[in-house]
């Protein structure tokens, strides 16, 4: 291990992380022999606290990982991903392929690309299962430029309105 990399990933053929050394300051976070998310992983290497190796010990570069990770997460997840590691933002995968948590402030965020459609019901079913569970939600649109926006979107309740006696 050298002295910048701090913790050692190794990088299977079927797209699966394991760490294979890491530092004591990293032992109470992560253990040997553990398997890591392609988030974690990215992130680590992207802030230069891992390096990885395949499996015939190869250092793998950061452009590779990308290039692997991207093929798993979407094009649009992978884009999200690292606007908010670039952010400096814990992220972890959700349930689906389009979902992250977003760890430091409780969210789960929706990924979307700019022309994709989604009934409002959908939404509502997303948002109201996010706010049941104690999360944020919102929604990341990304663009045909790679460009990615976040909205939260939050419930609202309207009221019946009384107009001359009759309930509209």
């Amino acid at each position: 291990m050298s002295l910048k990399s701090k913790v050692k990933l190794k990088l299977f053929k079927d797209g699966k992380i394991v760490v294979a050394s890491l530092s004591k300051e990293f032992q109470e976070i992560l253990r040997e022999g553990e398997q890591v998310d392609s988030v974690l992983a990215l992130s680590l290497v992207f802030n230069n606290i891992a390096k990885v190796e395949d499996e015939d010990g190869i250092e793998v570069s950061l452009m590779q990982l990308i290039e692997k990770l991207q093929l798993s997460l979407g094009n649009s997840t992978f884009l999200v991903v690292m606007d908010l590691v670039k952010r400096g933002r814990k992220v972890m995968l959700g349930i689906t392929k389009n979902e992250l948590i977003l760890l430091s402030e409780k969210a789960v965020i929706h990924v979307l690309d700019e022309d994709a459609d989604i009934s409002v019901e959908e939404l509502y079913n997303m948002v109201d299962n996010a706010v049941k569970q104690g999360y944020r939600f919102i929604v990341a649109i990304v663009d045909m430029h790679g460009d990615v926006t976040y909205y939260e979107v939050t419930k609202a309740s309207f009221p019946r309105i009384e107009r001359s006696g009759e309930f509209i």
